[in-house]
């Protein structure tokens, strides 16, 4: 207050500018966590993971990788299958966030992108993950593989109601117990990944409304070296 009795303007304005900074930022940190591996590390977008389901009441521990229910099937589907008594955790998965710019750590509920390692099946179908309906199991399905060059991180202007393909590539980690879970906003409302039994193994299927199954807990496993290189050119895997 000045000696005719008026008080400053500025540094209040100042103030509450400051104090609504601080809001936001905090509001920001709060709802753009990272997600961690195992060991407390942030994912990186240039390291690789094996993506595992610990064992739980009375299902022992699965690891995520591609499988087929028909011979020579491409695109080929996630399945969430036992983990090998040899030390075999799944195949390594690629995080990445899906927008440009979106940063160096995929982070809770943002959209990201997963793919099975850095390879191609025998249709030359690079293993991104994508939700896809199946007529034989008339589920969404987990799918991976698209053809190579088809572009899956535009996202064109949708209009509000209609679904845009590009969606279907894109995901969501969230918290779920003391690990996470993979949500898919392809079709809103957004969904949880569940697993559905088909031919005697677990596939990964987007949940449908009122269907009883509860979505599955995961955790992320730094894969060790030697791994593959994610900047190599992709290479060939036969289904």
């Amino acid at each position: 207050m000045d000696r005719f009795g008026h008080v400053p303007i500025l540094p209040l304005l100042g103030l509450a500018m400051a104090s609504q900074l601080a809001t936001l930022c905090s509001a920001t940190q709060a709802q753009a966590q990272p997600v961690y591996d195992m060991d407390g590390h942030e994912l990186m977008i240039d390291s690789l993971y094996h993506i595992m389901l610990p064992a739980s009441g009375n299902m022992s521990g699965r690891c995520l990788s591609a499988g087929t229910w028909w011979a020579y099937d491409s695109p080929l589907h996630a399945a969430a299958g036992q983990c090998g008594q040899s030390g075999y955790l799944g195949e390594p998965v690629m995080v990445q966030a899906a927008d440009v710019g979106a940063g160096y750590t995929p982070r809770l509920s943002n959209d990201v992108i997963f793919a099975f390692n850095n390879t191609v099946n025998q249709c030359m179908m690079y293993l991104q993950w994508r939700i896809e309906d199946e007529f034989v199991t008339h589920q969404q399905h987990m799918t991976v593989g698209h053809f190579i060059g088809a572009p899956v991180t535009a996202m064109p202007e949708c209009t509000h109601g209609t679904i845009c393909r590009e969606q279907s590539y894109r995901f969501r980690v969230e918290r779920h117990g003391t690990g996470y879970k993979l949500v898919s906003c392809y079709r809103p409302p957004c969904r949880d990944l569940v697993l559905y039994e088909y031919r005697g193994e677990q596939w990964l299927t987007v949940r449908k409304e009122k269907d009883g199954r509860e979505p599955f807990m995961v955790v992320f496993k730094k894969c060790p070296l030697p791994c593959v290189d994610p900047r190599r050119p992709p290479v060939f895997r036969p289904n």
